[in-house]
């Protein structure tokens, strides 16, 4: 039964971020996880989705991603992949969602915001949900920071509530902005149940790394580590990009294609190592919530990541100990996964989606 139907409590939310879909990207994963966990809980959620190069359908979608159609997520994908025609599909469906009856807006994209409340109006509770500081990362590149400054500051005065992706992002805003909205949360990303695995018997005696293999993940550090490593390392999800690209001094390391999102628990669940690549910047210190550390968690399997504040933060929350190394230092990165390649099973450790739309749900009222 969903709490709906126990105390009519429903509310009408537009999620303002237009994934594209069909995809097993991040965004893609967290928005439409999300949304599907509000719906199970009773609301009525909308999803307004760039079309991917193929054509496919709300429900294909969500099989991609293992998740089921519910009558409460109402899934509308741009008719064509151009995006002129997109951009005009895009504002006449939120302008028809807009002129409805009094929802809520949870609004990961700025400029889209901003456009909408200018057009339409401040006539909905209006959720400001940010995983980054687009100007922080954009002065740190070099750039003029200013116009997103501006953006930010007006977007913050506008906005009922505010919900981050980790503490560091929610920090970052409140050493940057004022005045923020009063009702602030930090909701991490999650993973869903029918990604627990355990009890593994076979384990392939390999150290796995899932996602890109991008420069800013720390893909050139590993490929030049001359410390010897206990076993090979396997990178999976690399693109054909990326397989093409990638060099191999050291032996030590082998690339994969990326595979099925729901293939992915299994594969994790036969490593002997789970490791996470992540550099110390700003990205890696203060902005980010893994999504493949959820997934990691939900596994029995031994972790090797950074010791970074984002990394501790999450660490903390789950209680599951993780093999931490010094950012940087590949001859303690080689100890660290030294140590976990012999450490025993642990405790699979699940925050669920619906974990995290509960905590959206303390902002809607």
């Amino acid at each position: 039964m969903h709490p709906s139907d126990e105390t009519g409590a429903f509310v009408r939310v537009l999620h303002l971020y237009r994934p594209r879909l069909p995809g097993q990207r991040a965004q893609a994963i967290q928005v439409l996880h999300t949304c599907h966990a509000l719906a199970q809980r009773g609301h009525e959620v909308t999803v307004l989705a760039d079309r991917g190069s193929a054509p496919a359908t709300p429900e294909q979608a969500l099989q991609q991603l293992g998740l089921t159609v519910d009558e409460g997520l109402d899934i509308r994908i741009a008719p064509l992949n151009h995006s002129g025609i997109a951009g005009l599909w895009f504002r006449r469906e939120l302008a028809k969602w807009w002129s409805g009856p009094k929802g809520v807006v949870l609004a990961r994209d700025k400029r889209r915001l901003a456009h909408a409340l200018r057009s339409h109006g401040r006539t909905h509770r209006i959720i400001l949900e940010t995983h980054e500081l687009d100007s922080a990362l954009v002065k740190d590149r070099g750039d003029n920071p200013r116009p997103l400054f501006d953006l930010e500051a007006w977007l913050a005065t506008q906005a009922h509530a505010m919900v981050t992706n980790c503490g560091g992002t929610l920090q970052a805003w409140e050493e940057t902005h004022s005045p923020l909205p009063s009702r602030r949360i930090i909701a991490h990303n999650a993973s869903s149940p029918t990604r627990v695995r355990t009890s593994q018997s076979d384990i392939d005696p390999v150290i796995r790394v899932l996602g890109s293999a991008r420069s800013f993940k720390g893909i050139h550090e590993l490929e030049r580590m001359d410390a010897p490593l206990p076993l090979p390392i396997e990178w999976v999800g690399a693109s054909p990009e990326e397989l093409q690209r990638s060099s191999n001094p050291s032996q030590q390391i082998s690339f994969r294609a990326a595979i099925r999102y729901i293939d992915v628990p299994d594969l994790l669940a036969k490593s002997q190592v789970l490791l996470l690549p992540l550099k110390d910047n700003r990205f890696g210190r203060s902005l980010t919530s893994p999504l493949k550390l959820w997934d990691y968690l939900a596994t029995e399997r031994p972790i090797v990541a950074p010791n970074l504040p984002t990394i501790s933060e999450i660490a903390d929350l789950s209680g599951v100990p993780i093999f931490f190394h010094r950012p940087n230092d590949e001859t303690d990165l080689a100890r660290a996964l030294s140590e976990a390649s012999t450490a025993p099973p642990r405790p699979a450790f699940l925050r669920s989606w619906s974990d995290r739309a509960r905590e959206l749900e303390e902002l809607f009222e």
